[in-house]
C-alpha cells in the first residue's frame, strides 16, 4: 500500500497521520511519504500535492488540519484513490471517503455503522507500549492557555508539589509551546525535586521516547492530544487540573476527558489523592489507530484486510 500524508506543519496533525499510516503498514505492508504543505498558497498546495505523476499511484491519501481539506478532496479527485481525513471538517463529510471523529466531537445519540464517519476515542497517535524498556521515571506533560482553559502559576504548582512527594523515583516534566513564559524556571524554584526540561530543549521524539520508559504519567487538562498518546504508551495517566475558561459553554475536550475518567481510563488528581496518591492502571493500551486501521482495510480495501 502506497501511502502520502499531507501535512500542514503542526506537529500534532502530522502525529495522527502518522499513527494510522503506521498502523496500516504494519498490518498490510507498503510505503508511506509526507507532502508537507506549509507556507504554501491554497493553489501552491494543489500543485503540489498533484504533481509527482512519475511516482507510484498513491492507494491512500491521509490528512489532518483545516488546511488539507482543499488539497485532499483534489487528490481525490485526480488520483481516483482513497482519502481519510483525521477530524471533523469543516466541509461535509461525503467530500471525503472516510472521517475519523472523536468522540466528543459526535452526537452520542447517533448511529454511525452505515455512514463514512468512524468515532475514535480520542487523537490517533503513533505510540505504541514497549513492555522491553525498563520503567524508571514519571513523565509529567503540561501545556498553558486555551481556547477552553486559563491558567493558575499557583494552582499548578500545588499539584506538582504533591505529584513531587507521593511519587517514588524521578518526575521528569515537559512544558509545551504554550506554557507562560518562566514558569518552567518557578517549577526548578518552588519543587526542585522535579527534572525540568523545557520544550525548547526537547527534539522530536522526546515526549514519545520518555513515555516507553514512564511508570506512570501526568498531563494537564488543556493537553487533550498527549492525554490519548500518554494512553498508548500503557502507563498509567493522571490529570492535573486547570482552571476552565467561563465562556457560557461546556468544552467538548472537558467532556472527552470526563468521559475517560468515567470509563477508568484516567485518574483525576482529585481522585489520585482519594485513592491514595495511587493511579488506576488501564486495563489495555489505547490503541485507536489500530482499530481504525482495522476498520479503513475492511471498508476501503477489503482485498488487502483478506492476506
Amino acid at each position: 500500500m502506497n501511502i502520502r500524508i499531507l501535512s500542514d506543519g503542526k506537529q500534532g496533525h502530522l502525529n495522527q497521520s502518522l499513527g494510522l499510516a503506521q498502523a496500516l503498514v504494519a498490518k498490510a505492508g507498503g510505503a508511506v511519504e509526507i507532502v508537507e504543505l506549509q507556507g504554501l498558497s491554497t493553489l501552491g498546495k494543489i500543485r503540489k500535492v498533484v504533481s509527482g505523476n512519475n511516482k507510484p499511484r498513491p492507494d491512500l491519501f491521509i490528512a489532518a488540519g483545516h488546511a488539507t481539506h482543499i488539497p485532499l478532496i483534489c487528490a481525490r479527485q485526480h488520483f481516483k484513490t482513497k482519502t481519510v481525513l483525521c477530524m471533523k471538517p469543516t466541509l461535509p463529510c461525503s467530500f471525503f471517503d472516510l472521517c475519523l471523529i472523536p468522540r466528543h466531537d459526535l452526537r452520542a445519540d447517533r448511529d454511525y455503522a452505515d455512514t463514512n464517519i468512524f468515532p475514535t476515542q480520542g487523537a490517533l497517535h503513533p505510540m505504541r507500549p514497549d513492555f522491553s524498556m525498563p520503567k524508571d521515571i514519571t513523565l509529567i506533560l503540561i501545556g498553558g492557555p486555551s481556547k477552553d482553559f486559563d491558567w493558575d502559576d499557583e494552582t499548578m504548582l500545588n499539584q506538582l508539589s504533591d505529584i513531587s512527594i507521593h511519587t517514588p523515583g524521578d518526575v521528569v516534566l515537559t512544558t509545551s509551546r504554550r506554557t507562560p513564559q518562566g514558569f518552567a524556571e518557578k517549577i526548578r524554584k518552588a519543587v526542585p525535586e522535579i527534572i525540568v526540561v523545557p520544550v525548547e530543549e526537547t527534539e522530536p521524539g522526546w515526549v514519545a521516547g520518555h513515555l516507553a520508559h514512564a511508570s506512570g504519567a501526568w498531563v494537564s487538562q488543556d493537553s487533550v492530544s498527549m492525554v490519548y498518546e500518554a494512553l498508548g504508551s500503557g502507563a498509567p495517566v493522571g490529570i492535573i487540573t486547570v482552571p476552565r475558561r467561563l465562556n457560557g459553554r461546556k468544552s467538548r475536550i472537558l467532556s472527552g476527558l470526563e468521559m475517560l475518567e468515567r470509563d477508568g481510563l484516567v485518574t483525576g488528581y482529585r481522585e489520585w489523592k482519594k485513592q491514595g496518591f495511587r493511579l488506576t492502571a488501564p486495563g489495555t493500551p489505547l490503541l485507536e489507530a489500530d482499530r481504525a486501521a482495522d476498520h479503513i482495510l475492511s471498508r476501503l480495501f477489503p482485498q488487502l484486510a483478506a492476506l
